[in-house]
């Protein structure tokens, strides 16, 4: 399942529980029963729609969370569109917003 993605790839993944997780793969333990991703987020509903928001809001987000490979359902590359918008959040340089025109 995890032959096709290297560390650095940013992938998403479906558990069993639903959800839906945005990460960076950092590789498989030795045991390939579990499989490590860093900065992680998930996919919710905000008052806007779709929003970004912490998957594991009380775990040290700095370092890698472990997670048991027999949780998954699917996993693959994220979308253009989503991988411009996690690079957005997590780049120390804010771009900022294209001009609009308000008619």
């Amino acid at each position: 399942m995890f032959e096709n993605f290297k560390e650095g790839n940013l992938i998403t993944i479906k558990l069993v529980s639903g959800e839906e997780v945005i990460a960076k793969f950092k590789g498989m333990s030795i045991s390939s029963k579990y499989f490590s991703i860093d900065k992680a987020l998930v996919l919710m509903n905000g008052p806007k729609g779709l929003a970004f928001g912490t998957f594991f809001a009380t775990a040290e987000q700095t370092e890698p969370i472990n997670i048991s490979t027999n949780k998954i359902t699917s996993i693959a590359n994220v979308n253009d569109k989503i991988k411009t918008e996690y690079e957005r959040i997590f780049s120390t340089v804010k771009v900022p917003e294209k001009p609009k025109i308000i008619v």
